[in-house]
């Protein structure tokens, strides 16, 4: 009977041990690892913009924090803890010792949404991996807890904001390519001589994003998953 007590301490001792030498494997090997991606934005007052994306592995428990700087009605936190459960499983590092800090950094106050979580999931897979991620490809969409990319808005302005900034490859989500944009018209006309009148109206024009691309030098792809990002980051 003794045995068998000092046996099963043994064991515990020993699985103790290990646990205690993967955490410190895992938080040696990755902690302190930075990774920053660019992410397409719209811009409060109108207008698209290019802002970074800060991945920072650090020592910790699996908590995830978000810094926007300016401080912006960007209301992303749930995006950020999706990115980084997904980035996570995709790299193969579990986060039990480490913590995911995103620093977003933007020119100017941007618009919230969820727009930001495939890109923050590329950051945080950069950053648990090594690996450099390529800073002419811009990716833009919701990240879901099963890796799919959602929809999001403002895709011309995002695609002329990577036209704008040297990017080669802007990916938007699946079933996107087609958006309507509403266009104002004014038209004036003199119905007696000396009376003017002035109609405005919206007029809805629907943009082939695809081509929009070719005109500005710009690749757009449509993805449907994070899997089919990647390869465009690290190719």
């Amino acid at each position: 009977m003794r045995w068998i007590t000092f046996a099963l301490i043994l064991v515990y001792v020993m699985a103790f041990i290990s646990g205690f030498l993967l955490g410190g494997y895992y938080v040696a090997s990755h902690s302190g690892s930075k990774a920053m991606v660019y992410a397409a934005a719209v811009v409060s007052g109108g207008g698209g913009t290019l802002a970074e994306v800060w991945a920072e592995v650090r020592p910790g428990s699996g908590r995830v924090f978000l810094t926007v700087n300016p401080k912006s009605e960007l209301d992303t936190q749930e995006s950020a803890e999706i990115a980084a459960s997904v980035a996570s499983r995709l790299a193969g590092v579990p986060l039990l010792f480490h913590d995911i800090a995103f620093t977003i950094n933007a020119p100017s106050v941007i618009v919230g949404g969820p727009s930001a979580g495939a890109a923050m999931t590329v950051a945080a897979y950069a950053a648990l991996t090594g690996k450099t991620p390529r800073s002419d490809v811009v990716v833009t969409g919701e990240i879901l807890p099963d890796g799919r990319i959602g929809p999001v808005g403002g895709l011309v302005e995002k695609l002329q904001a990577c036209a704008d900034n040297g990017i080669r490859v802007f990916l938007i989500p699946k079933g996107e390519r087609y958006v309507r944009i509403a266009q104002p018209v004014t038209k004036r006309s003199e119905p007696v001589p000396g009376v003017v009148v002035i109609q405005k109206s919206v007029q809805w024009k629907v943009v082939d994003l695809v081509e929009m691309g070719k005109e500005l030098g710009v690749e757009v792809v449509e993805v449907s998953d994070i899997r089919d990002v990647l390869p465009y980051f690290f190719s």
